[in-house]
């Protein structure tokens, strides 16, 4: 198609325009050095000794034995199935949620304005408020869920009393409170896009699907690559709804790693937090290089 070989002759051009000198990194990589890199490596020492509340100064290096003790825990497992489920959930549908109403936004209706202001709002809220509201959604004798599916002549459901129920009831509260930020980032990606690839796409003949496929879709992969990838982190590293919502239970059916970190600093066993930070913190190194080394594929005009 002739609207495929204009994309890659102005996305080209567009590349080589975007050139900037080196010295403008030395800044920012100077303030990340010292507020984050300097502080986590000293931080993350503490993994290696005995901190604890009954110790906390002469501290003694102890090597692996914290972290041999954390990956022993029966909690750790159950806190890595919820976080990957945690962040999956997440990632598909606060991406698909936030594209599918993006694109309606992106048309000409009467209400669009007011529309971009609803869907923004949840994602304004705090953590602490929008918990309050999902477990008053979510009560079992009182909550307004539970109302209505009893006004339906259904029976009551234990929404927070049993784990994989308390586990859906935390992910939709997640992605209700973040889905405004994926249609804010997707809706100006969309229309970032020239209507010239547009015009050039109908004069070529193309239907409204292939221009989707084969313009739109590719021109805005930057976009939904930013959503994946911020989803997907945050999903990791849950820690505010489920604390608030559950704190982690019942028992430890809902715990995630921020949660089990918590718990572990609540109980005086400092060391074995830190370790687990440790540990979580590989991990999404791990899920990061993979997932930016995967998408950067998604990202190519063919």
């Amino acid at each position: 198609m002739k609207a495929c070989l204009f994309l890659r002759k102005e996305k080209n051009v567009m590349n080589k325009k975007k050139v900037y000198p080196y010295y403008m990194l030395y800044v920012p990589v100077i303030v990340f050095v010292i507020f984050f890199i300097i502080p986590s490596t000293i931080g993350y020492f503490y993994a290696f000794t005995n901190w604890s509340a009954a110790r906390t100064s002469g501290l003694k290096f102890i090597g692996l034995q914290n972290i041999i003790e954390v990956l022993s825990n029966y909690k750790v497992p159950i806190a890595f199935v919820n976080t990957i489920v945690y962040a999956l959930i997440k990632t598909i549908c606060v991406t698909v949620l936030g594209f599918v109403f993006a694109y309606i936004l992106n048309r000409k209706i009467r209400t669009q304005t007011a529309l971009r202001t609803v869907y923004f709002i949840p994602s304004i809220l705090s953590a602490l408020v929008v918990g309050l509201i999902f477990s008053a959604l979510f009560q079992t004798r009182h909550g307004t869920i539970n109302s209505m599916l009893n006004a339906l002549g259904l029976a009551s459901v234990d929404w927070i009393g049993s784990r994989w129920s308390a586990v859906f009831a935390i992910a939709v509260a997640e992605v209700w409170r973040n889905v405004g930020y994926a249609i804010v980032i997707t809706l100006a990606g969309m229309q970032s896009i020239s209507s010239d690839y547009l015009e050039a796409a109908r004069l070529d003949g193309a239907s409204e699907w292939q221009i989707f496929r084969n313009v739109t879709l590719p021109l805005i992969m930057p976009t939904v690559n930013v959503n994946i990838l911020f989803s997907l982190i945050y999903g990791l590293k849950m820690f505010d709804l489920i604390y608030v919502m559950t704190g982690g239970g019942p028992g430890s059916a809902t715990e995630s790693f921020g949660t089990l970190m918590m718990n572990e600093m609540s109980a005086g066993r400092y060391g074995q937090s830190v370790a687990i930070n440790l540990i979580f913190t590989i991990f999404l190194v791990i899920v990061s290089m993979v997932y930016n080394r995967v998408s950067s594929r998604w990202e190519r005009v063919d």
